[in-house]
């Protein structure tokens, strides 16, 4: 009678604490190590929901962004993003001064923005550069997030780039 109670109160409490996302990589189960270790669908996705309840892996995961668990991509592309700035924080620097070049291109690509937008991402990083550049002091991770913060303020470059 403790086992069946034990198993009734580990499944439940793997469909409370799971939480069901939907996602290209993984099925109804969710991240998590379920979604990595357990690939089919239907009744599969049960073993998959468990598992990701029983270790807690979908909170590591969303949390880390591993195990499949990001928002198509939007944490692995943030760690991209502030990498990239960090490498490259002169010349972007140089750049947004100006309104052009090609690392604020290759940052708009970062951010999977459209090429019509382009133009747009120069110009408000050109007009915005006292704010996302105010001391010499600023580091790139903050350069990056004011800066993206001057770009979401526009709906048309907020609209077009999926990982803004």
């Amino acid at each position: 009678m403790k086992m069946k109670l034990a198993i009734v109160g580990a499944a439940i409490f793997s469909m409370v604490t799971v939480t069901t996302a939907m996602a290209k990589n993984y099925g109804m189960a969710g991240c998590g190590l379920g979604s990595v270790l357990i690939e089919d669908n239907g009744f599969v996705q049960v073993f998959a929901a468990t598992t990701n309840g029983t270790f807690a892996s979908q909170t590591f995961g969303i949390t880390s962004g591993t195990s499949n668990c990001t928002a198509d991509g939007l944490i692995v592309a943030s760690k991209t993003q502030e990498a990239f700035f960090e490498a490259n924080f002169a010349n972007i620097q140089k750049d947004a001064a100006s309104g052009q070049g090609e690392y604020l291109t290759a940052f708009a690509d970062l951010m999977s923005c459209s090429e019509s937008t382009r133009p747009m991402i120069n110009k408000i990083a050109q007009e915005s550069y006292e704010k996302v550049f105010p001391t010499a002091k600023t580091t790139s991770t903050q350069a990056l997030y004011l800066l993206k913060i001057q770009l979401s303020q526009n709906t048309q470059v907020a609209n077009s780039c999926q990982l803004l």
